[in-house]
């Protein structure tokens, strides 16, 4: 009996130090967070740089923006990853004849997978970011700020996309 006890006692401390481990592991990896490696500021331009896109209506649906992100270099520059500020956002990127999936947020412990999609030296990726009004219910009324991230590993860094407004009934 005093046997059983102490393997119970045992498995119950190693269960516990597995919890704590994993806990103090992920402790630093928020919602949505992303790791940041410096802006991209020479050789990517975005245009527009921002959107307002004013009051819009849950029940209208989807928004739907694009941007041209143009490779301003003399060499190829290789998107890493796509990632979006909230989960009622997502974006894909498109290059000549190759487009990624839509990606949204990450979070939860969740990471988005790698894109490896090349731009060539003086071509222009056109980005479509989706906006659903209606994702967080009725209590997403009113103003929002999103933002879209693609990370860069040539040269390093991440560029943003931003857009905002007013969510109403």
């Amino acid at each position: 009996m005093k046997k059983d006890i102490k393997i119970m006692v045992g498995a119950l401390a190693l269960s516990f130090a597995l919890v704590v481990g994993f806990a103090l592991w992920q402790g630093g990896k928020g919602e949505g967070e992303v790791e940041i490696l410096g802006k991209v500021v020479d050789g990517v331009v975005v245009s527009p740089e921002s959107y307002e896109v004013g009051e819009v209506r849950m029940k209208d649906g989807i928004v739907t923006k694009i941007y041209e992100v143009k490779n301003t270099t003399e060499n190829s520059i290789r998107l890493k990853k796509i990632a979006t500020s909230c989960m009622c956002t997502q974006a894909k990127v498109k290059v000549g004849e190759k487009e990624t999936r839509m990606f949204g947020m990450e979070g939860h412990g969740d990471k988005n997978p790698s894109v490896n999609l090349e731009i060539p030296a003086d071509e222009t990726a056109i980005v479509t970011v989706e906006f659903d009004p209606a994702a967080h219910g009725p209590q997403g009324v009113g103003p929002f700020d999103r933002i879209v991230w693609l990370t860069f590993s040539d040269p390093a860094g991440i560029k943003e996309l931003k857009f905002n407004g007013t969510v109403i009934n």
